[in-house]
């Protein structure tokens, strides 16, 4: 029988100090995941300092020593650049990604479009990033790694927007890949930075979604707020999850700039959100 969804974290708020400075460590990271009561985190890849198999031999060591699983594996690799060989160069590096998710015990691995290019048109986009994503859809599944294709608006590492930051375009390339195994990463807070409301997507892709981004925002701002304390309705995105007895992660993603405070607080607020819809299933 299907429990509640299961609660993870995503330290987004930590992402560019942990590529650039390795700051803080996994181990701290891990500490704190821990003590804010959770029993899964979510990683960014360039939060790993490398992908070699001595490296996450270590890391599962220190996820097995805080009793930790691992989500998903958090991607962004850009299948609409005009250019040929970067994109068969992006799709060997997830071939990697999704080989690291293995090794880390990850459930799947988020996926995107890709960037937004400047002379690419929407054909073309929606055309090669449906045709890698199903490839590397054959090297994933073998290998039991799910996908997830998130409603993204922006990698914090990248310069542009995704190319389908747009509801229509993703859900455009969603509905090409609906009757594969490819799933969804559902990101509650990316369609209001373009002034959409996030229940027009949920509500055509929830039957495809295994893992959601708990984020929250205003309209138009990039920077995130407390969960529960942005634009994002949550009841009603509970609600509609609920409706399909949902059981996959609902992963925090901290981008707060209150620091453990603010994690604490959003962390609050979801366990209360889960309690109130799904109550004790």
């Amino acid at each position: 029988m299907c429990g509640k969804p299961t609660l993870s974290w995503i330290a987004v708020r930590y992402i560019d100090s942990m590529a650039e400075r390795h700051e803080p460590s996994l181990e701290e990271l891990f500490r704190k995941a821990v003590e804010f009561g959770l029993s899964f985190v979510e990683l960014h890849h360039c939060m790993l300092p490398s992908y070699d198999r001595k490296m996450l031999n270590a890391v599962c060591g220190l996820l097995s020593q805080y009793g930790l699983g691992v989500s998903q594996l958090t991607c962004a690799p850009d299948f609409t650049h005009p250019d040929e060989r970067f994109r068969e160069n992006e799709l060997e590096h997830m071939k990697t990604m999704v080989e690291v998710a293995r090794v880390l015990g990850a459930s799947g691995v988020r996926v995107t479009v890709g960037c937004a290019h400047e002379g690419v048109s929407l054909q073309q986009g929606v055309e090669w990033a449906t045709r890698y994503i199903l490839r590397l859809l054959d090297f994933a599944e073998p290998r039991g790694i799910k996908l997830g294709l998130e409603n993204h608006y922006k990698d914090r590492l990248w310069k542009d927007v995704d190319f389908a930051f747009h509801p229509d375009v993703f859900l455009e390339v969603f509905h090409r890949l609906e009757d594969t195994p490819v799933g969804v990463n559902f990101d509650a807070s990316n369609p209001l930075m373009v002034g959409e409301d996030p229940l027009r997507i949920l509500r055509e892709v929830k039957h495809k979604v295994w893992h959601m981004h708990a984020s929250d925002r205003r309209v138009g701002e990039y920077q995130h707020t407390v969960v529960g304390e942005g634009d994002v309705n949550y009841d009603a995105i509970m609600s509609e999850l609920s409706s399909i007895v949902y059981c996959g992660f609902i992963s925090l993603e901290d981008g707060n700039p209150f620091g453990d405070d603010g994690t604490r607080r959003s962390l609050a607020f979801l366990r209360r959100k889960i309690e109130e819809h799904f109550g004790s299933s």
